[in-house]
Protein backbone atom coordinates (compact mmCIF):
# COMPACT_ATOMS: atom_id res chain seq x y z
CA UNK A 1 0.00 0.00 0.00
CA UNK A 2 2.62 2.24 0.81
CA UNK A 3 4.17 1.43 -2.75
CA UNK A 4 1.06 2.86 -4.23
CA UNK A 5 0.67 5.89 -2.51
CA UNK A 6 4.75 7.12 -3.24
CA UNK A 7 3.67 5.88 -6.76
CA UNK A 8 0.76 8.86 -6.62
CA UNK A 9 3.15 11.41 -5.65
CA UNK A 10 5.82 10.15 -8.05
CA UNK A 11 3.18 10.94 -10.87
CA UNK A 12 2.48 14.13 -9.04
CA UNK A 13 6.16 15.22 -9.07
CA UNK A 14 7.06 14.21 -12.34
CA UNK A 15 3.84 16.13 -14.02
CA UNK A 16 4.87 18.80 -11.84
CA UNK A 17 8.19 18.96 -13.01
CA UNK A 18 7.34 18.87 -16.51
CA UNK A 19 5.36 22.07 -16.31
CA UNK A 20 8.17 23.41 -14.44
CA UNK A 21 11.21 22.99 -16.49
CA UNK A 22 8.95 23.88 -19.54
CA UNK A 23 8.31 27.60 -17.39
CA UNK A 24 4.36 26.64 -18.52
CA UNK A 25 1.87 29.15 -16.18
CA UNK A 26 -0.75 26.54 -14.86
CA UNK A 27 -4.67 27.22 -14.37
CA UNK A 28 -7.32 25.62 -12.65
CA UNK A 29 -10.77 24.88 -13.06
CA UNK A 30 -13.79 22.96 -13.02
CA UNK A 31 -15.08 21.12 -16.15
CA UNK A 32 -17.48 18.38 -16.49
CA UNK A 33 -17.72 17.25 -12.99
CA UNK A 34 -14.09 17.08 -12.55
CA UNK A 35 -10.87 19.59 -11.45
CA UNK A 36 -8.25 20.04 -14.25
CA UNK A 37 -5.09 21.44 -14.04
CA UNK A 38 -3.90 22.64 -17.34
CA UNK A 39 -1.58 25.11 -18.85
CA UNK A 40 -2.94 28.26 -20.12
CA UNK A 41 -1.99 27.13 -23.85
CA UNK A 42 -4.09 24.25 -23.59
CA UNK A 43 -1.42 21.63 -24.20
CA UNK A 44 -1.01 20.11 -21.11
CA UNK A 45 -4.18 18.99 -18.93
CA UNK A 46 -4.43 16.64 -15.52
CA UNK A 47 -7.80 15.77 -14.14
CA UNK A 48 -8.85 13.23 -11.49
CA UNK A 49 -11.40 10.75 -11.56
CA UNK A 50 -12.54 9.17 -8.21
CA UNK A 51 -15.61 7.36 -7.49
CA UNK A 52 -16.94 5.83 -4.37
CA UNK A 53 -19.97 3.60 -4.28
CA UNK A 54 -21.03 1.59 -1.40
CA UNK A 55 -23.68 -0.94 -1.34
CA UNK A 56 -26.00 -2.59 0.81
CA UNK A 57 -28.09 -6.04 0.46
CA UNK A 58 -30.69 -7.58 2.09
CA UNK A 59 -32.08 -11.07 0.76
CA UNK A 60 -35.35 -12.76 1.15
CA UNK A 61 -34.77 -16.75 0.04
CA UNK A 62 -36.34 -20.07 1.70
CA UNK A 63 -33.54 -22.36 0.66
CA UNK A 64 -29.99 -20.72 0.64
CA UNK A 65 -28.73 -18.79 3.75
CA UNK A 66 -27.89 -15.53 1.96
CA UNK A 67 -25.84 -13.18 4.36
CA UNK A 68 -27.16 -9.64 4.10
CA UNK A 69 -24.18 -7.21 4.13
CA UNK A 70 -22.70 -3.85 3.28
CA UNK A 71 -19.23 -3.40 0.80
CA UNK A 72 -17.38 -0.96 -0.72
CA UNK A 73 -18.01 -1.66 -4.21
CA UNK A 74 -15.96 0.83 -5.68
CA UNK A 75 -12.77 2.88 -4.80
CA UNK A 76 -11.20 4.16 -7.13
CA UNK A 77 -9.19 7.20 -8.68
CA UNK A 78 -7.91 8.00 -12.03
CA UNK A 79 -5.06 10.08 -13.07
CA UNK A 80 -5.87 11.21 -16.71
CA UNK A 81 -3.44 13.55 -18.99
CA UNK A 82 -3.02 14.88 -22.15
CA UNK A 83 0.22 16.12 -23.41
CA UNK A 84 1.32 18.10 -26.66
CA UNK A 85 -2.26 18.38 -27.58
CA UNK A 86 -1.41 14.92 -29.59
CA UNK A 87 -1.08 12.68 -26.63
CA UNK A 88 -3.38 11.48 -23.84
CA UNK A 89 -2.92 8.87 -21.15
CA UNK A 90 -4.55 6.72 -18.11
CA UNK A 91 -3.40 4.99 -14.97
CA UNK A 92 -6.64 3.99 -12.89
CA UNK A 93 -6.74 2.23 -9.51
CA UNK A 94 -9.50 0.68 -7.67
CA UNK A 95 -8.74 0.04 -3.30
CA UNK A 96 -11.96 -1.72 -2.81
CA UNK A 97 -11.88 -4.29 0.03
CA UNK A 98 -8.07 -2.95 1.00
CA UNK A 99 -6.85 -4.26 -1.87
CA UNK A 100 -4.99 -2.38 -4.97
CA UNK A 101 -6.54 -3.58 -8.32
CA UNK A 102 -5.12 -1.57 -11.40
CA UNK A 103 -8.15 -0.98 -14.15
CA UNK A 104 -7.07 1.51 -16.81
CA UNK A 105 -3.39 2.53 -17.49
CA UNK A 106 -2.98 2.95 -21.22
CA UNK A 107 -1.10 5.87 -23.58
CA UNK A 108 -2.50 6.39 -26.74
CA UNK A 109 -1.77 9.16 -29.59
CA UNK A 110 -5.31 11.42 -30.81
CA UNK A 111 -3.71 13.35 -33.18
CA UNK A 112 -5.70 12.77 -35.96
CA UNK A 113 -9.23 13.86 -36.07
CA UNK A 114 -11.89 11.85 -34.28
CA UNK A 115 -9.14 8.80 -33.76
CA UNK A 116 -7.26 7.10 -30.91
CA UNK A 117 -5.13 4.61 -31.65
CA UNK A 118 -4.41 3.05 -27.69
CA UNK A 119 -2.02 0.78 -26.15
CA UNK A 120 -2.02 -0.55 -22.51
CA UNK A 121 -4.56 -1.88 -20.47
CA UNK A 122 -7.91 -1.00 -21.22
CA UNK A 123 -11.37 -2.74 -21.93
CA UNK A 124 -12.39 -4.87 -25.08
CA UNK A 125 -14.42 -3.40 -27.17
CA UNK A 126 -17.61 -5.47 -26.90
CA UNK A 127 -21.02 -4.89 -25.47
CA UNK A 128 -22.90 -1.62 -25.05
CA UNK A 129 -23.53 -2.14 -20.82
CA UNK A 130 -20.13 -3.17 -20.58
CA UNK A 131 -18.43 -0.37 -22.81
CA UNK A 132 -20.44 1.63 -20.17
CA UNK A 133 -18.80 3.37 -17.12
CA UNK A 134 -19.88 2.16 -14.05
CA UNK A 135 -20.83 5.76 -13.42
CA UNK A 136 -23.24 5.73 -15.79
CA UNK A 137 -24.90 2.35 -15.85
CA UNK A 138 -29.09 2.44 -14.72
CA UNK A 139 -28.57 -0.59 -12.45
CA UNK A 140 -26.14 -1.20 -9.71
CA UNK A 141 -24.90 -3.86 -11.69
CA UNK A 142 -24.75 -4.59 -15.29
CA UNK A 143 -27.24 -7.37 -16.69
CA UNK A 144 -26.81 -11.05 -16.45
CA UNK A 145 -24.87 -11.82 -19.83
CA UNK A 146 -22.08 -9.64 -18.85
CA UNK A 147 -20.34 -12.88 -17.76
CA UNK A 148 -20.15 -13.28 -21.44
CA UNK A 149 -17.33 -10.03 -21.58
CA UNK A 150 -13.75 -9.95 -21.13
CA UNK A 151 -13.29 -6.41 -20.09
CA UNK A 152 -9.59 -5.10 -19.58
CA UNK A 153 -6.73 -6.37 -21.04
CA UNK A 154 -3.34 -5.52 -22.57
CA UNK A 155 -3.82 -4.76 -26.06
CA UNK A 156 -3.37 -2.20 -29.20
CA UNK A 157 -6.57 -0.96 -30.36
CA UNK A 158 -7.87 1.62 -33.19
CA UNK A 159 -11.26 3.79 -32.76
CA UNK A 160 -12.28 6.05 -35.03
CA UNK A 161 -16.23 7.54 -35.30
CA UNK A 162 -17.86 10.20 -37.26
CA UNK A 163 -21.19 11.91 -36.36
CA UNK A 164 -23.71 8.75 -36.42
CA UNK A 165 -21.36 5.65 -36.86
CA UNK A 166 -18.04 4.42 -34.90
CA UNK A 167 -15.58 1.66 -35.71
CA UNK A 168 -13.30 0.34 -32.90
CA UNK A 169 -10.82 -2.83 -32.96
CA UNK A 170 -8.43 -4.10 -31.02
CA UNK A 171 -6.05 -7.10 -30.46
CA UNK A 172 -5.14 -8.46 -26.84
CA UNK A 173 -3.36 -10.48 -24.77
CA UNK A 174 -3.93 -11.45 -20.93
CA UNK A 175 -5.46 -9.51 -18.00
CA UNK A 176 -2.13 -7.74 -15.97
CA UNK A 177 -0.12 -9.85 -13.52
CA UNK A 178 -1.53 -13.52 -15.45
CA UNK A 179 0.56 -15.83 -17.53
CA UNK A 180 4.29 -14.04 -17.27
CA UNK A 181 5.29 -17.55 -14.92
CA UNK A 182 3.69 -20.36 -16.47
CA UNK A 183 6.20 -21.39 -19.15
CA UNK A 184 3.27 -20.86 -21.88
CA UNK A 185 2.58 -18.40 -24.68
CA UNK A 186 0.12 -16.16 -23.33
CA UNK A 187 -3.45 -16.64 -24.22
CA UNK A 188 -4.52 -13.67 -27.14
CA UNK A 189 -7.47 -12.26 -28.37
CA UNK A 190 -9.66 -9.75 -30.55
CA UNK A 191 -12.70 -7.63 -30.86
CA UNK A 192 -14.37 -5.72 -32.92
CA UNK A 193 -17.41 -3.28 -32.55
CA UNK A 194 -19.24 -1.40 -34.76
CA UNK A 195 -22.32 0.89 -34.02
CA UNK A 196 -24.59 3.08 -36.29
CA UNK A 197 -27.49 6.08 -35.14
CA UNK A 198 -29.49 6.74 -38.11
CA UNK A 199 -30.86 9.58 -35.38
CA UNK A 200 -28.90 11.02 -32.95
CA UNK A 201 -29.64 14.58 -32.02
CA UNK A 202 -30.34 16.18 -28.58
CA UNK A 203 -32.43 13.69 -26.78
CA UNK A 204 -33.34 11.76 -29.60
CA UNK A 205 -30.97 8.65 -30.02
CA UNK A 206 -31.69 5.43 -31.95
CA UNK A 207 -28.65 3.29 -31.70
CA UNK A 208 -27.79 0.21 -32.97
CA UNK A 209 -24.27 -1.79 -32.81
CA UNK A 210 -22.68 -5.09 -33.66
CA UNK A 211 -19.31 -6.67 -31.41
CA UNK A 212 -17.56 -9.69 -32.03
CA UNK A 213 -14.89 -11.34 -29.55
CA UNK A 214 -12.57 -14.06 -30.04
CA UNK A 215 -10.13 -15.70 -27.17
CA UNK A 216 -8.07 -18.84 -26.41
CA UNK A 217 -7.33 -20.01 -22.76
CA UNK A 218 -4.84 -18.28 -21.00
CA UNK A 219 -1.60 -19.74 -20.23
CA UNK A 220 -1.50 -21.61 -17.01
CA UNK A 221 -5.22 -22.48 -17.46
CA UNK A 222 -4.77 -26.05 -18.78
CA UNK A 223 -7.31 -25.15 -21.56
CA UNK A 224 -9.83 -24.43 -19.16
CA UNK A 225 -12.42 -21.79 -18.76
CA UNK A 226 -15.45 -21.33 -16.35
CA UNK A 227 -18.50 -19.10 -16.82
CA UNK A 228 -19.97 -18.57 -13.36
CA UNK A 229 -22.62 -15.43 -12.49
CA UNK A 230 -24.43 -13.44 -9.44
CA UNK A 231 -28.26 -12.83 -9.58
CA UNK A 232 -27.08 -9.24 -10.00
CA UNK A 233 -25.90 -7.76 -7.28
CA UNK A 234 -22.12 -8.11 -6.45
CA UNK A 235 -22.45 -9.09 -2.81
CA UNK A 236 -23.99 -11.89 -3.53
CA UNK A 237 -22.80 -15.82 -4.38
CA UNK A 238 -21.92 -16.40 -8.09
CA UNK A 239 -25.12 -19.31 -8.08
CA UNK A 240 -24.97 -20.07 -12.01
CA UNK A 241 -21.79 -21.37 -12.54
CA UNK A 242 -21.02 -24.23 -15.24
CA UNK A 243 -17.53 -25.41 -13.68
CA UNK A 244 -14.47 -25.93 -15.50
CA UNK A 245 -14.88 -26.69 -19.04
CA UNK A 246 -12.13 -29.02 -20.11
CA UNK A 247 -10.06 -29.46 -23.47
CA UNK A 248 -11.33 -25.53 -24.56
CA UNK A 249 -9.51 -24.80 -28.00
CA UNK A 250 -11.06 -21.48 -28.51
CA UNK A 251 -13.72 -19.72 -27.48
CA UNK A 252 -16.50 -16.45 -29.22
CA UNK A 253 -19.11 -14.44 -28.76
CA UNK A 254 -20.82 -11.89 -30.44
CA UNK A 255 -23.46 -9.59 -29.28
CA UNK A 256 -26.37 -7.18 -30.72
CA UNK A 257 -27.48 -3.79 -29.00
CA UNK A 258 -29.87 -1.86 -29.42
CA UNK A 259 -30.97 1.35 -27.42
CA UNK A 260 -33.30 4.43 -28.09
CA UNK A 261 -33.61 7.49 -26.49
CA UNK A 262 -36.64 9.91 -26.75
CA UNK A 263 -36.59 13.14 -24.12
CA UNK A 264 -36.94 11.40 -20.49
CA UNK A 265 -37.41 7.78 -21.81
CA UNK A 266 -34.61 5.37 -22.64
CA UNK A 267 -34.36 1.60 -23.97
CA UNK A 268 -31.53 -0.74 -24.09
CA UNK A 269 -31.37 -4.16 -24.90
CA UNK A 270 -28.52 -6.91 -25.84
CA UNK A 271 -28.50 -10.35 -26.92
CA UNK A 272 -25.22 -12.48 -26.64
CA UNK A 273 -24.67 -15.76 -27.57
CA UNK A 274 -21.21 -17.46 -26.07
CA UNK A 275 -19.69 -20.43 -28.77
CA UNK A 276 -17.21 -22.96 -27.01
CA UNK A 277 -14.71 -25.04 -29.36
CA UNK A 278 -13.37 -27.69 -27.59
CA UNK A 279 -10.34 -31.18 -29.08
CA UNK A 280 -9.97 -34.74 -28.18
CA UNK A 281 -13.90 -35.62 -29.14
CA UNK A 282 -15.44 -33.28 -26.16
CA UNK A 283 -18.72 -31.68 -27.89
CA UNK A 284 -18.78 -27.89 -28.55
CA UNK A 285 -21.03 -25.68 -25.87
CA UNK A 286 -22.77 -22.72 -26.57
CA UNK A 287 -25.03 -20.64 -24.05
CA UNK A 288 -26.89 -17.31 -24.22
CA UNK A 289 -28.48 -14.60 -22.32
CA UNK A 290 -30.23 -11.11 -23.57
CA UNK A 291 -31.91 -8.40 -21.11
CA UNK A 292 -33.59 -5.50 -21.77
CA UNK A 293 -34.60 -2.30 -20.06
CA UNK A 294 -36.88 0.91 -20.30
CA UNK A 295 -36.34 4.19 -17.93
CA UNK A 296 -37.60 7.64 -17.33
CA UNK A 297 -36.57 10.72 -16.06
CA UNK A 298 -39.91 11.75 -13.79
CA UNK A 299 -38.44 14.94 -13.51
CA UNK A 300 -37.59 15.35 -17.33
CA UNK A 301 -33.93 14.96 -17.54
CA UNK A 302 -32.02 13.24 -20.78
CA UNK A 303 -29.23 10.88 -20.80
CA UNK A 304 -26.00 12.64 -22.39
CA UNK A 305 -25.01 10.78 -25.53
CA UNK A 306 -21.14 10.50 -26.08
CA UNK A 307 -20.66 9.98 -29.63
CA UNK A 308 -16.64 9.27 -29.21
CA UNK A 309 -17.24 6.18 -27.04
CA UNK A 310 -21.02 5.46 -28.62
CA UNK A 311 -22.28 4.75 -25.40
CA UNK A 312 -24.50 6.99 -22.54
CA UNK A 313 -22.72 8.91 -20.76
CA UNK A 314 -23.94 11.37 -17.06
CA UNK A 315 -27.15 12.87 -16.07
CA UNK A 316 -27.22 16.56 -15.60
CA UNK A 317 -30.41 17.81 -13.23
CA UNK A 318 -32.66 20.36 -13.87
CA UNK A 319 -32.62 22.19 -11.16
CA UNK A 320 -30.83 21.94 -7.65
CA UNK A 321 -33.66 19.48 -6.19
CA UNK A 322 -31.85 17.05 -8.08
CA UNK A 323 -33.24 14.51 -11.03
CA UNK A 324 -35.61 11.38 -10.12
CA UNK A 325 -35.24 8.28 -12.50
CA UNK A 326 -37.46 5.21 -12.25
CA UNK A 327 -36.23 2.01 -14.36
CA UNK A 328 -37.64 -1.97 -14.81
CA UNK A 329 -35.46 -4.51 -16.37
CA UNK A 330 -35.47 -8.16 -17.29
CA UNK A 331 -32.54 -10.27 -18.03
CA UNK A 332 -32.12 -13.90 -18.69
CA UNK A 333 -29.03 -16.10 -18.61
CA UNK A 334 -28.69 -19.90 -19.40
CA UNK A 335 -25.75 -21.89 -18.95
CA UNK A 336 -26.85 -25.01 -19.88
CA UNK A 337 -26.03 -27.16 -23.25
CA UNK A 338 -27.19 -30.52 -22.76
CA UNK A 339 -25.29 -31.59 -25.54
CA UNK A 340 -21.96 -30.67 -24.03
CA UNK A 341 -23.06 -32.49 -20.80
CA UNK A 342 -22.82 -29.28 -19.29
CA UNK A 343 -25.50 -27.68 -16.81
CA UNK A 344 -24.58 -23.85 -15.36
CA UNK A 345 -28.34 -23.26 -14.51
CA UNK A 346 -30.57 -20.09 -16.26
CA UNK A 347 -31.53 -17.23 -14.33
CA UNK A 348 -34.00 -14.86 -14.71
CA UNK A 349 -34.23 -11.37 -13.17
CA UNK A 350 -37.08 -8.74 -13.02
CA UNK A 351 -35.53 -5.60 -11.41
CA UNK A 352 -36.75 -2.12 -10.35
CA UNK A 353 -34.83 0.59 -10.21
CA UNK A 354 -34.72 4.05 -8.38
CA UNK A 355 -32.10 6.58 -8.93
CA UNK A 356 -31.80 10.08 -7.35
CA UNK A 357 -29.74 12.25 -8.53
CA UNK A 358 -28.39 15.28 -6.05
CA UNK A 359 -26.25 16.84 -8.74
CA UNK A 360 -24.05 15.42 -11.58
CA UNK A 361 -21.66 14.01 -8.82
CA UNK A 362 -24.13 12.39 -6.70
CA UNK A 363 -26.41 9.69 -6.63
CA UNK A 364 -28.27 7.35 -4.77
CA UNK A 365 -29.64 4.17 -5.99
CA UNK A 366 -32.16 1.30 -5.04
CA UNK A 367 -32.73 -2.13 -6.57
CA UNK A 368 -35.51 -4.63 -5.94
CA UNK A 369 -34.28 -7.63 -7.65
CA UNK A 370 -36.67 -10.71 -8.49
CA UNK A 371 -34.94 -14.01 -8.77
CA UNK A 372 -36.04 -16.88 -10.43
CA UNK A 373 -33.99 -20.03 -10.28
CA UNK A 374 -33.61 -23.04 -12.29
CA UNK A 375 -33.18 -26.51 -10.36
CA UNK A 376 -28.96 -26.40 -12.04
CA UNK A 377 -28.32 -22.89 -10.19
CA UNK A 378 -26.56 -24.45 -7.70
CA UNK A 379 -23.19 -22.43 -7.69
CA UNK A 380 -21.53 -26.12 -9.14
CA UNK A 381 -23.26 -28.18 -5.96
CA UNK A 382 -22.65 -25.35 -3.34
CA UNK A 383 -26.40 -24.24 -3.08
CA UNK A 384 -29.47 -25.47 -3.53
CA UNK A 385 -30.89 -25.28 -6.90
CA UNK A 386 -33.93 -23.90 -7.64
CA UNK A 387 -34.06 -21.29 -5.44
CA UNK A 388 -36.48 -18.11 -6.33
CA UNK A 389 -35.44 -15.66 -4.09
CA UNK A 390 -36.13 -11.73 -3.93
CA UNK A 391 -32.83 -9.08 -3.24
CA UNK A 392 -33.40 -5.23 -1.90
CA UNK A 393 -30.30 -3.63 -2.30
CA UNK A 394 -28.63 0.45 -2.13
CA UNK A 395 -25.92 2.49 -3.30
CA UNK A 396 -24.44 5.58 -2.39
CA UNK A 397 -22.19 6.82 -5.33
CA UNK A 398 -20.14 9.46 -4.86
CA UNK A 399 -17.80 10.92 -8.48
CA UNK A 400 -15.20 13.75 -8.29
Amino acid sequence: MRFRFLLILLVLFVFNSVFAGNRVKMENYFDDGHFVFASDDGAYKLWFDGRIMIDAGFFFSDKNNFANGTETRRARIAFKTIMYDNWAGEFDMDFADNEVDIKDFWMAYIGFDNTIIKLGNHKMPFSLEEVTSSRYIVFMERALPNVFTSGRRIGLSYTRWGDNWRIQAGFFGQEPGTGEEEGENEGWAYALRLTYEPIVEKGRILHFGFSYQYLTPDAGSGDKIKFKQRPELHLTEKILNTGKIKNVDDYSAYDFEFAAQLGSLMVQGEYISQDVNRYNGKPDASFDGYYVFVSYFITGETRQWKKSEAEFGKVVPNSKKGALEVALRYSDLDLNDSGADIFGGEEKNFTIGLNYYFNQNVRFMMNYIIVNNDEYADGDGDFVGNDDFQILAFRFQYLF
